[in-house]
């Protein structure tokens, strides 16, 4: 098993990176939230792998941090939800906000994630509401209060997640506005 990958970033791409550590290099998927937080070409990186076997086909999975592997992992126990699939919920959504959804039974919030409809949604709050039903979560994020408002201001929540990632301040008040001015 591979546990992670140190090596130098060859290519990056919002949903692929190759990683080149002794002369091989290694093909990873990667979500947005990982592609975000890279480095630069030719920069030094650690990235947590899941390695996943499926028609034959070896791929790697990759995540900057352990955490995200882990709720990666997590996805993958329920049925119907494969490695490109889980991919594509946490390029989606923050997972603690997604964790915070399936603990309260949000089928709204998860099925608004791009191939997620409210009957895998309610597969998803099945499977591991009892997982995450001990976990605390953090208070709201200045991220999601961020979303909220820009959504209150009648801004599509696809747009406002878009918007926010983009924008770094320290008040909420700043963080709508430095958003708006990127609209």
């Amino acid at each position: 098993m591979i546990d992670w990958i140190t090596g130098k970033i060859c290519e990056k791409e919002a949903t692929r990176l190759v990683l080149e550590n002794g002369g091989i290099a290694f093909s990873i998927n990667i979500p947005l939230s990982t592609y975000e937080a890279l480095g630069d070409i030719e920069d030094e990186e650690k990235i947590f792998i899941h390695l996943s076997f499926s028609h034959e086909k070896l791929e790697l999975f990759g995540f900057k941090s352990l955490e995200e592997r882990n709720f990666f992992r997590d996805l993958l126990i329920v049925q119907g939800i494969g490695p490109r699939t889980a991919l594509r919920i946490i390029s989606g959504t923050d997972f603690i906000e997604f964790k915070r959804a399936i603990a309260n039974e949000d089928i709204e919030t998860i099925s608004f994630i791009k191939g997620i409809s409210q009957k895998r949604a309610s597969k998803l709050i099945f499977e591991l509401k009892e997982k995450y039903a001990k976990e605390e979560f953090p208070d709201e994020s200045l991220e999601s209060n961020t979303i909220r408002a820009l959504i209150g201001l009648g801004i599509p929540e696809r747009k406002a997640r878009e918007l926010v990632r983009k924008v770094k301040a320290a008040t909420l008040e700043d963080m709508i506005k430095e958003a708006l001015k990127r609209l």
